[in-house]
C-alpha cells in the first residue's frame, strides 16, 4: 500500500507561514477528498482550523487540478488516477500547544491544526520529511518530535519520518527553533525536556526534578505504554504563558521565561506549577491517550463526541500532578495541603456546584466549560477540580477502608490492566462499578452522589478520620478571586477587579455579592466607595473604613456614571484550609 507524503516547509518566519505540501496516489477513480480536523482530542472545543489555510492548490504531472469546497474544512480534488499533489500555505500566529505558531524565535505545529487528511487513504503511513529552510533567520533552528525517524533515530534532525495513519500522525506535534536539551533516562527510555525561546532557569535542574515524577506515574501503572520507546515534554517559552497538551510520547507545553527555576535556587510556586503541569500531561500518556472512554475510540474529529468521564480522566489526573510531587519529596506536606485548599476554594466560591454535576460538566465541556464567560464559577462546575476532590475523597476512603494496604494508585492501575493496556475504553457504569469494588458498599450512594448530584461535596468527616481539619473562612481579600490578605478587613465586593489603563475594571461578579446587588456588572469601572475615590492600592483600605452596614459606590459603565446604594457585607466562608491536628493518622493519607 502506497504511503502519503507530508513536506512540512517553513515559509516566511516573518509572516508567520508555513509551506504544506502532500503527495499521494488516488485509490479511486471518484473524488478525493481532504479535510481538517474540527477539533483536537484533549482539547473539547470546536476550533475551525482550516480558516488558517492559504493558497489551496492540487496539480499532477499534466497540471493544475480542480479542487471544490465541500464544507468549511473539506475539499474535493478532480484527479487522472495520477499522483496528485497539494500545497498551501498555513497562517500560524496561535501562541498555544493547540494550532500552530511561527515568528522568527520558534515554530510550532500541532498537526491536527495544520496537516490535511486525505480522507480516503487514512489508514495509510505517513511520510513525513521536515524539510530546512534556506532563510538564514532559522539558520541554527532544529525540530524536534516525538515521530519515528526513517532510517535514523533522531528526534532533533531535519529530514524523514513516520507515522503509522493519519489519526496518529496528529499525535506528533512538532517544535522548531534553536533548541535547549536536557536528556534524562527514566526506565530504561530516554527522555527529552526541550525549550525553545529564553528561560532563565537550569534545564538540567528540571530535567533532575522530573525524573522522579516520571517514575512515580510509570510505577503507579506498572510500566511505561507499549510503544512508548522515547517521552519528549516540547516546551515553548513566552512572558506569562501557560498550559499543556498529552500526546502519544510527548506533550506540547507553554510556560513563562521564569518558571524554570536556576540550579541552586529554592523551589518556588511558579517552578511548583511547572512541574505540576508536567506530571499531569505525563500521567496523561496512560489516562486518556491510551485509557480512554469508548465513546472516543476512535476520535471523530468532525464534529463533537460527548461523554460523561471527564470527571474521571481529567480530575483523577489533577489530583494525581500535585499528590506526585508530594509523595516524591518535591514539596512539603504544609505545600501541598495549601495547594489542595486552592482546589477546594474555586469549587466553593460561586454556585457553579449547586447547578451543574461533574457528570453534566463532562457532558456540555464543549460549550459550557470550553467557551467560559465571567459568569462560570456561578453557572458550572470544573470536571478538572471537582473531579479532582472526588480523587481525594475516594482515594482517602479506600486507605481507610483498607487500613492503608490500598489506595487511589491501585484503582488507576487496576482500571490501565482492564481498559487500558489493549485500549478496550470504558464506560462510565465500568468506571462506577471500579470505583464501588474499591470503596466498600456503605459509600455507594455517596459515589452516586458526587458524580450525579448538585450538593455541595464535603470532605469534612474523611479527613477528620485521617487527623486533618478541613475548614472554610471568610475571603480577606475583598476584590480577588482567591487568597487571603493577613491583617485585612472582612468586608467584601464579591467582584474581581484588575487595573487598566490606570481604571479599575471589573472582570467578574460572583452571585449574591454586595457588588451584584448594586448593579456592577463586568467592564464597568469603580471610581469611588462611600466618596472616597478608588485605586488598585487603597480599595481595601476604603472598605475597611466604610463605618456604616450601606453606603454608596460610583462607577462608570462606557460612559455613563452610575450612583447605587452598597451594602457592605462579610463574604461566605468559601476560603478553604488544611490543618494537620494528628500527625500519626495522617500519615496513613500523607505517608
Amino acid at each position: 500500500m502506497a504511503s502519503i507524503k507530508y513536506k512540512v516547509s517553513i515559509e516566511n518566519p516573518l509572516k508567520h507561514q508555513f509551506r504544506i505540501q502532500i503527495s499521494f496516489v488516488p485509490n479511486t477513480d471518484k473524488l478525493m477528498h481532504i479535510s481538517l480536523p474540527n477539533w483536537i482530542p484533549g482539547s473539547y472545543m470546536i476550533r475551525d482550523f482550516a480558516k488558517h489555510v492559504l493558497e489551496l492548490k492540487a496539480h499532477d504531472a499534466s497540471g493544475e487540478l480542480a479542487i471544490e469546497t465541500i464544507s468549511k474544512n473539506r475539499f474535493a480534488i478532480s484527479h487522472n488516477q495520477q499522483e496528485v499533489t497539494v500545497t498551501y500555505l498555513y497562517y500560524a500566529f496561535d501562541m498555544s500547544v493547540r494550532k500552530a505558531y511561527l515568528d522568527q524565535e520558534f515554530g510550532f505545529i500541532n498537526p491536527a491544526s495544520a496537516l490535511f487528511c486525505v480522507d480516503e487513504l487514512k489508514e495509510q503511513t505517513c511520510l513525513v520529511e521536515l524539510e530546512k529552510s534556506s532563510n538564514p533567520i532559522i539558520a541554527k533552528w532544529q525540530p524536534a518530535s516525538g515521530l519515528t525517524g526513517v532510517e535514523h533515530n533522531d528526534s532533533f534532525a531535519w529530514g524523514h519520518y513516520s507515522a503509522k495513519n493519519y489519526l496518529e500522525f496528529t499525535d506528533y506535534p512538532i517544535l522548531f527553533g534553536e533548541l535547549d536539551i536536557a536528556e534524562f533516562e527514566v526506565a530504561n527510555t530516554p527522555h527529552f525536556l526541550v525549550t525553545v525561546g529564553q528561560h532563565f532557569g537550569d534545564l538540567q535542574r528540571a530535567a533532575k526534578d522530573l525524573k522522579p515524577l516520571c517514575q512515580y506515574h510509570i510505577d503507579m501503572f506498572g510500566g511505561l505504554p507499549k510503544g512508548v520507546d522515547k517521552y519528549l515534554f516540547l516546551t515553548m517559552v513566552t512572558d506569562s504563558g501557560f498550559g499543556g497538551l498529552e500526546h502519544l510520547n510527548s506533550t506540547a507545553l507553554v510556560c513563562s521565561r521564569f518558571d524554570i527555576v536556576k540550579q541552586e535556587q529554592e523551589i518556588d510556586d511558579n517552578y511548583i506549577t511547572f512541574l505540576s503541569l508536567c506530571s499531569h500531561e505525563y500521567l496523561h500518556t496512560w489516562n486518556v491517550k491510551r485509557l480512554k472512554p469508548k465513546e472516543f475510540i476512535p476520535y471523530q474529529l468532525e464534529q463533537e463526541v460527548y461523554t460523561k468521564q471527564l470527571w474521571f480522566y481529567e480530575g483523577m489526573t489533577s489530583y494525581f500532578d500535585d499528590l506526585s510531587l508530594l509523595e516524591t519529596n518535591t514539596i512539603t506536606q504544609q505545600k501541598y495541603l495549601e495547594i489542595l485548599a486552592k482546589t477546594f476554594t474555586r469549587i466553593e466560591k460561586g454556585q457553579g456546584q449547586l447547578r451543574q454535576s461533574v457528570t453534566e460538566s463532562s457532558l456540555h465541556t464543549w460549550t459550557k466549560f470550553y467557551q467560559q464567560d465571567e459568569a462560570a464559577p456561578d453557572q458550572i462546575v470544573s470536571y478538572y477540580q471537582k473531579g479532582a476532590a472526588i480523587a481525594c475523597l475516594m482515594d482517602l476512603i479506600i486507605k481507610q477502608e483498607s487500613q492503608g494496604k490500598i489506595a487511589l494508585k491501585n484503582l488507576m492501575q487496576k482500571a490501565w490492566d482492564l481498559y487500558g493496556k489493549e485500549q478496550i475504553g470504558t464506560t462510565q457504569e465500568q468506571l462506577e462499578d471500579l470505583f464501588k469494588s474499591f470503596i466498600g458498599i456503605q459509600n455507594h450512594d455517596l459515589l452516586d452522589d458526587v458524580l450525579y448530584n448538585t450538593n455541595k461535596i464535603d470532605l469534612t468527616a474523611a479527613f477528620t478520620r485521617s487527623g486533618i481539619e478541613l475548614s472554610y473562612q471568610s475571603q480577606q481579600n475583598a476584590t480577588h478571586a482567591q487568597g487571603i490578605v493577613e491583617n485585612s478587613t472582612n468586608n467584601w465586593l464579591g467582584c474581581v477587579v484588575a487595573l487598566n489603563n490606570g481604571n479599575l475594571v471589573v472582570k467578574q461578579v460572583l452571585e449574591n455579592s454586595p457588588a451584584e446587588q448594586a448593579g456592577i456588572a463586568v467592564n464597568d469601572h469603580l471610581i469611588a466607595i462611600d466618596n472616597f475615590r478608588l485605586n488598585n492600592l487603597n480599595i481595601e483600605k476604603v472598605l475597611s473604613t466604610v463605618s456604616s452596614k450601606t453606603t454608596t459606590v460610583h462607577y462608570f459603565r462606557k460612559d455613563k456614571l452610575y450612583q447605587a446604594p452598597l451594602t457592605v457585607e462579610e463574604s461566605p466562608e468559601f476560603v478553604a484550609s488544611l490543618t494537620i491536628k494528628d500527625a500519626e493518622k495522617a500519615k496513613l493519607w500523607l505517608g
